[in-house]
């Protein structure tokens, strides 16, 4: 069958614990993990608006090749239901589903797809296939036996601390532009934000050059991605820290230069 898309993309990675986006849906929580000790996670969905919502959820593998997001289908974590009709002021629950365990010490990294449907009577004309209005993405980390990343107040846990990603960065040129590269030779993925070059140590002082106030992205374990720096920074000199903030994690960490 084919596809006419017409959707308007919304990144959830970088919001809060739930996001209100432009559309009518509240969606939470919006950063989804499955420990070892876990066979799935919940997703709640929201209809905040006046008229019944079609939503379709999907989950596909996700993976970074070419400083680039890739998504394609499988079969290891499954969405239920994959569809539903969201009455106005009504919210489901959409249960993910862990098909296979994860292996020891290792994440697993997808991507949660949540499009609305239109409605026939919302359709300017007959359409064939399915008409989609705004997409959310969604991270989604399986977690193998040995690694934490996120906190569990209820759990106790072996390792008192969470496994965090292994990073370094370099700034390069590509076609007279300067981009910040930023590797993960760890095992667990890095949610960069508020990333800023400082002169002290410990990042904490006021003297610093900000790349970005909240989310940047992702970079998953053993790959590296890259981003233009803004106009207006420079490269950095020799006695520049760069510093980021991760989720669950209120200090910024200092990132080693390559």
């Amino acid at each position: 069958m084919t596809f006419f898309i017409r959707a308007m993309v919304f990144l959830l990675s970088g919001f809060g614990s739930y996001c209100f986006a432009a559309s009518s849906i509240l969606v939470w929580p919006i950063y989804q993990v499955i420990e070892s000790d876990e066979n799935s996670s919940a997703l709640w969905l929201e209809n905040k608006g006046t008229a019944p919502v079609g939503l379709q959820i999907r989950i596909m593998s996700w993976k970074q090749i070419d400083f680039q997001d890739r998504y394609a289908e499988q079969s290891n974590v499954i969405a239920t239901p994959p569809f539903m009709t969201l009455e106005p002021g009504k919210r489901n629950m959409v249960r993910l589903i862990r098909v296979n365990p994860t292996p020891a010490n290792t994440e697993m990294a997808y991507r949660i797809i949540v499009d609305e449907i239109a409605a026939p009577y919302q359709q300017d004309a007959p359409q064939m296939g399915l008409q989609f209005q705004m997409r959310y993405l969604l991270p989604l980390f399986l977690d193998g036996a040995g690694i934490w990343t996120h906190m569990r107040p209820e759990k106790r846990r072996a390792n008192a601390e969470p496994t965090l990603p292994v990073l370094s960065w370099r700034v390069s040129a590509v076609g007279g532009k300067n981009y910040l590269y930023v590797r993960n030779r760890g095992v667990v993925h890095a949610r960069l934000s508020n990333i800023y070059w400082s002169a002290d140590q410990n990042g904490k002082g006021s003297r610093r050059t900000t790349i970005t106030d909240g989310f940047l992205g992702y970079v998953l374990p053993g790959q590296e991605m890259r981003w233009p720096l803004p106009a207006g920074v420079s490269t950095p000199g020799a006695g520049m820290q760069l510093f980021t903030h991760l989720i669950d994690i209120h200090d910024p960490i200092l990132i080693k230069r390559e």
